[in-house]
């Protein structure tokens, strides 16, 4: 799926767009469940070295393609 995040830096808020690949749909679900997702985007937004509070919000999920089906026993 694609995403609309943003996140600060320098005092100054950026707009971006990157790409995730999870069960959930929605932004809340994805900020709240799926911490491998955010922790990747944390990573991509402030790099591995950056010391300061790392946010990132989930503006929007806008292009959504399924992959692929899980069974009930694997959730």
């Amino acid at each position: 799926m694609t995403l609309d995040i943003a996140y600060k830096k320098n005092k100054s808020t950026i707009n971006k767009r990157s790409w995730a690949v999870s069960r959930y749909c929605t932004p809340s679900d994805l900020m709240k469940h799926c911490s491998r997702t955010m922790e990747r985007l944390k990573r991509e937004c402030y790099g591995k070295t950056f010391k300061g509070d790392k946010r990132v919000i989930i503006r929007e999920v806008s292009d959504i393609k399924t992959h692929g089906y899980v069974n009930s026993n694997a959730v």
